[in-house]
């Protein structure tokens, strides 16, 4: 068999991967988005409603929607803007930290094509030749 022809897992008891296991980590964090972002709408909520009381003024979805929103996106560009800084600075601590030349990888793929070659001439070796006759 050559290097082209992988066979699919042969172990007998695999299983095969189910929705929920291949989506289980999205979801979890769908949960997660969604239940911080409820805990910040209850928590901004109570909050606006005591302002409110506290200066005698009526409670009013139309004033507490505006000033929910400012400071969802205002929280949502500070994250952003750490998650791109952090990307960032690991890109950069990866390049110097962990230098991967090309002359590494492409001495590490002649390795391997090596290998790959040894692999096929004995398996070559091992299948007798028909001749013709």
């Amino acid at each position: 068999m050559s290097h082209d022809q992988i066979e699919p897992d042969p172990r007998p008891n695999r299983r095969r991967d189910s929705h929920l296991r291949r989506w289980g980590a999205v979801y979890v964090l769908a949960a997660l988005f969604l239940g911080s972002w409820l805990g910040q709408f209850f928590t901004q909520l109570s909050e606006f409603r005591s302002d409110q009381q506290e200066h005698g003024q009526a409670f009013a979805w139309a004033d507490y929607w505006p000033n929910f929103f400012a400071s969802t996106f205002e929280n949502w560009q500070s994250e952003w803007l750490q998650l791109v800084f952090q990307a960032i600075l690991l890109l950069g601590a990866k390049h110097i930290l962990f230098r991967v030349d090309a002359e590494d990888m492409e001495r590490l793929e002649a390795k391997v094509d090596k290998i790959v070659r040894r692999l096929d001439e004995k398996s070559d070796e091992a299948v007798p030749h028909q001749s013709r006759g």
